[in-house]
């Protein structure tokens, strides 16, 4: 069964600064595809190396309907439970591992259960500017030998419970890789969702600013100071007949 909601909080969460480090804790990075999220976690990865064995590493995702209850099991079993007094645990959340919008509560779960061992629980994600991330999500259209109608026909309000290869950044905040609108929302009521999940739960929350990313995380943990270096970077050619139809895309949804 999934825990009960919490009641609505009305301010943003932050970090204060002054209070850190802290000196444990879990770090749950939710992954929004194309949006440098690869580089993020190889930085972590990286991280979990040089700062010993108190620091570790896990993620649970893949393409499967099924796979959220098994990440969520693990987390709420093993990933918050019993941790060291200078322990910090790195959570990887990408595709199909959770789904905020319906399984929002499991975070209020989370963060009470690993700030009652004295620990800090850190939500974050990295957005990006809709442009940008849009013509990063064609680069979908090339294996599968898309049309551009293929490639957004799944947009179209009439296929509002349909999942289909480009995922906004909106639609990956709350779906996951699941339909982009299985409830039918509008779309004033999907923005609406997203930043109400933002405000209760993210705090650290950046637009491609990698190094204040990097900055913050350190202060966070106390682990020395790394430069984030770029991971998964399509090195081939993206050539639009059209550029225009993109800006429309990244501007409508």
């Amino acid at each position: 069964n999934k825990p009960k909601l919490k009641p609505l909080l009305s301010n943003l969460r932050s970090v204060n600064e002054s209070t850190l480090p802290y000196k444990c804790g879990v770090i749950f990075f939710y992954h929004i595809a194309c949006t440098g999220g690869s580089s993020i976690n190889h930085w972590f990865g990286q991280q979990v190396k040089r700062n010993g064995p108190e620091t570790s590493y896990w993620t649970k995702w893949g393409r499967k309907e099924k796979m959220e209850a098994n990440f969520i099991n693990i987390m709420s079993n093993n990933r918050t439970q019993n941790i060291g007094p200078n322990e910090w645990r790195f959570v990887h959340a990408h595709g199909m591992s959770y789904f905020p919008n319906a399984s929002e509560a499991y975070l209020y779960q989370w963060r009470e259960e690993v700030e009652s061992q004295g620990c800090a629980f850190v939500v974050t994600t990295m957005l990006r500017d809709a442009i940008g991330h849009t013509i990063s999500q064609t680069k979908g259209m090339i294996k599968p030998n898309l049309t551009l109608d293929e490639f957004t026909s799944h947009l179209e309000p009439e296929n509002y419970n349909q999942k289909g290869v480009f995922v906004t950044q909106l639609d990956y905040l709350l779906y996951n890789m699941g339909p982009r609108n299985e409830y039918n929302a509008t779309k004033e009521e999907k923005v609406r969702r997203a930043v109400e999940l933002l405000q209760r739960h993210f705090d650290v929350l950046l637009l491609s600013d990698y190094d204040r990313f990097t900055d913050i995380i350190h202060k966070i943990t106390g682990w020395s100071p790394t430069t984030m270096k770029q991971a998964n970077v399509f090195d081939g050619d993206l050539n639009y007949s059209y550029a225009g139809k993109f800006v429309e895309l990244a501007s409508a949804y």
